[in-house]
């Protein structure tokens, strides 16, 4: 493994990431971003396969979350409301009556510190004040990236609140695993039976099996046949933007992608209950890296997660973190190359 190379990047920084097979992960101390993830196509070319931006203002600017850490809560919270024990807590509205992904507290725009533990490890650490977008204490965050030489990206999230406060996070990566403008061809497999079946605010209301519906990924599909069928789920959403159910907190795979013409295929695992398959549906002429514009399905994210909403539903509790209970969540992003 190569040292971890440090440079200057406006403000901030940018950490890279080296394995001795040319696979570099370049991280940076703002939101503690994926901001190039590049690795061989099946015929050795060097492809950079995530969606992003040139400069840490478009980033800071950017409404779409490309490539940050995503917290305190990631996902939504229905009217941002919540209550543990007697106490109701209110936190800041950004998705109209939803809370999204942290709102003005998210860990995406925060800077982080940045700590090189070997030449494959760096390890962020940063904080949210209580009362940041209405969260009840202080909160540190540690997150921790490793990059193996077999191509996997390893992400220990620890989070350390002073008070009982629900803790989600996540990383909001958009991957693109080959060279055209969107993600309609890749082919994706997911290992669940249930999906989340949501409401017009995308917010959750029950489990609900993945048979004979569009959302049954066990067997894998193309993208853009599964986007073809006609399913009010879909259509609400614009997309696949779905919260999967695996229920198991023990480590397993839970999902693969592959792309045909680059050979490319990313596997996820995690210990999470849930996993976001969000296919970039609102995506809209935004402006990204080298005067590219990305548009609807220009990527794909895999969000690794408990349940959007989880706070005001039956399993609450398990969402729920202290001083003596922090949070804890894994999840390893593969990438290797291989015929279909």
């Amino acid at each position: 493994m190569k040292d971890v190379k440090t440079s200057n990047w406006g403000d901030y920084k940018v950490f890279s990431l080296i394995n001795n097979k040319g696979t570099q992960v370049d991280i940076s101390d703002l939101g503690g971003l994926i901001v190039n993830f590049y690795t061989n196509d099946i015929k050795g070319n060097r492809k950079n396969i995530v969606l992003g931006y040139d400069t840490p203002d478009e980033y800071l600017s950017g409404k779409c979350y490309l490539g940050c850490l995503v917290g305190p809560w990631a996902n939504r919270i229905a009217n941002g409301h919540f209550s543990i024990g007697e106490k109701d807590y209110q936190l800041e509205c950004n998705e109209g009556t939803n809370h999204l992904h942290g709102a003005s507290a998210g860990l995406g725009n925060k800077r982080w510190n940045v700590e090189c533990t070997d030449n494959a490890t760096l390890l962020l650490t940063t904080m949210v004040q209580g009362g940041e977008a209405g969260y009840p204490c202080d909160i540190e965050f540690k997150v921790e990236y490793h990059l193996s030489e077999d191509n996997a990206l390893s992400i220990n999230y620890q989070a350390f609140p002073q008070a009982m406060t629900p803790i989600n996070m996540t990383q909001h990566t958009y991957f693109n695993l080959g060279e055209r403008e969107d993600v309609l061809d890749h082919f994706i497999q997911i290992e669940a039976n249930e999906y989340l079946h949501v409401d017009a605010l995308a917010i959750p209301l029950f489990a609900s099996p993945v048979e004979d519906t569009p959302f049954d990924l066990r067997k894998g599909l193309v993208i853009k046949d599964g986007l073809g069928h006609s399913n009010e789920q879909l259509e609400n959403a614009g997309g696949y933007d779905h919260c999967w159910c695996f229920y198991s907190t023990e480590m397993k795979p839970v999902a693969r992608v592959h792309e045909i013409n680059s050979g490319i295929e990313l596997q996820v695992a995690t210990d999470q209950i849930g996993m976001q398959f969000y296919s970039g549906n609102f995506l809209n002429n935004e402006s990204g890296r080298g005067s590219k514009k990305y548009n609807k399905h220009a990527g794909f994210c895999l969000e690794t997660q408990c349940y959007p909403n989880q706070i005001n539903m039956d399993n609450k509790q398990d969402c729920i973190f202290g001083p003596n209970k922090h949070y804890q969540h894994n999840v390893i992003y593969k990438v290797l190359t291989t015929k279909i």
